[in-house]
């Protein structure tokens, strides 16, 4: 469901009145979204009961709240209450085709933010079948702005649309995130229950995370890369915006508390945790959003991380054709090495502990929450941790089973600012 907002400095609504609909339309609707409502209460708590709701409530939601934007989107709405009431059938039989199928499927999961079922649209690679023994790559898709996707359209659209990159034998995960937000708040736990939902139905494997997205999904892969550096094996923004006050062009400063809170998002201020993953830029020559990209760059030279840039010639706000084949063979080259899971260096700066994590670092305190607080930590000779940190407070190192970089045998020397302590081993 999307809740109406207004757009600072306007009086414009978001998203945009919704146009007529026929009586009959409406009436042929209600009674639908009623139908289907009937036969999920018939389902009880089945475990896929969210895969048919989404086609309820997507359409529930349009006819209540007046979100058709377009003449054809009752006739969209329509052909999701037949799948839904397909699938509701389906289940009633003890059968659900769609979870054993390749291709364009789309599922749902219950958030635990507010209990509601939230859509998400996935890719199916050909080969896939959950027999083989193996783990499959999955790249995550952050849409761009689109003040006009309902849920109707968004699941409309993917079921008929693979979308923008399809890599060979992976999958591809399509993120609502609550509608048009750049996966902030609310969409930035969207995309972290998708992945938990995709994982519990399908073999993904966890070092082959690839994190993608255009214009708005732009920003929101910068932001997701800047941030959770350490869970993917590469991050591909396109154009998008990095920051606030360069992107907005503001000519006066808000309060400092505000700039201050800019901290939280602003991905130039943590450009430093994109020496923890391979990052692949995009932008169009003469794309104004190229403006996101250029700024990283200056951040991340400032910390000694090149940038790879790839740049479609005389392109606008779109991918260049041959840029989508750089792009995709850098992508696929690195995704085929996977993700270092528990490397010999992390260097991590965070300003607020709801970010505490990167890789096997972990920052339990800050000396003053929103100011910038920096840990950098290396293994040498499996014996000895040396780190390095400054407006931190507490920190963790924590290995996973088979990830200990120190030795197995004996203590440990773990060096924090000069400071030697003497560890044990490891807890069996």
């Amino acid at each position: 469901m999307m809740m109406t907002g207004m757009v600072w400095g306007q009086d414009r609504p978001i998203p945009p009145p919704g146009v007529a609909v026929s009586e009959a339309d409406q009436k042929e609707l209600k009674a639908g979204v009623e139908r289907l409502s009937g036969l999920i209460a018939g389902l009880g708590n089945h475990a896929l009961l969210p895969d048919v709701v989404i086609f309820r409530d997507a359409v529930k939601y349009a006819v209540t709240y007046g979100e058709f934007f377009k003449a054809d989107e009752p006739g969209k709405a329509k052909a999701l209450l037949a799948e839904g009431v397909a699938r509701a059938e389906a289940l009633r039989n003890g059968e659900a085709p769609w979870t054993k199928a390749t291709g364009l499927v789309v599922r749902g999961y219950v958030s635990k933010i507010d209990g509601s079922v939230q859509p998400y649209g996935l890719v199916v690679p050909p080969a896939y079948d959950a027999r083989l023994p193996r783990a499959w790559r999955l790249d995550g898709w952050f849409h761009g702005r689109a003040e006009t996707l309902s849920e109707v359209n968004f699941l409309a659209e993917r079921m008929s649309r693979a979308g923008e990159f399809t890599p060979q034998d992976a999958f591809v995960v399509h993120l609502y995130g609550r509608y048009c937000n750049a996966n902030k708040f609310a969409g930035e736990v969207d995309l972290f229950e998708t992945l938990e939902a995709v994982k519990k139905q399908y073999r993904i494997d966890e070092n082959r995370l690839v994190m993608r997205g255009f214009s708005m999904g732009g920003a929101a892969a910068w932001h997701i890369g800047a941030h959770h550096a350490g869970l993917w094996a590469a991050v591909a923004p396109g154009a998008g915006f990095s920051e606030s006050r360069e992107f907005l062009k503001l000519k006066e400063m808000p309060p400092v508390w505000e700039q201050k809170l800019w901290r939280m998002y602003d991905a130039t201020d943590y450009a430093a945790n994109f020496v923890n993953v391979p990052l692949v830029a995009y932008s169009g020559e003469i794309d104004g959003q190229k403006q996101a990209a250029d700024l990283m760059a200056t951040y991340l030279a400032k910390e000694g991380i090149p940038m790879t840039h790839v740049i479609g010639p005389q392109t606008g706000h779109r991918y260049h054709p041959e840029a989508k084949v750089t792009l995709n063979a850098k992508l696929d080259a690195i995704a085929a090495a996977g993700r270092e899971e528990y490397p010999r260096r992390v260097r991590f700066v965070t300003y607020t502990l709801r970010y505490n994590k990167m890789k096997w670092v972990t920052v339990d305190g800050l000396a003053q929450h929103w100011e910038k607080g920096m840990v950098e930590a290396s293994v040498h000779n499996q014996g000895r941790l040396e780190v390095k940190t400054s407006g931190v407070t507490g920190v963790t190192f924590a290995f996973g089973p088979g990830g200990a970089a120190v030795e197995l045998m004996g203590k440990a020397a773990v060096v924090i600012d000069g400071q030697t302590l003497a560890v044990g081993g490891p807890v069996w």
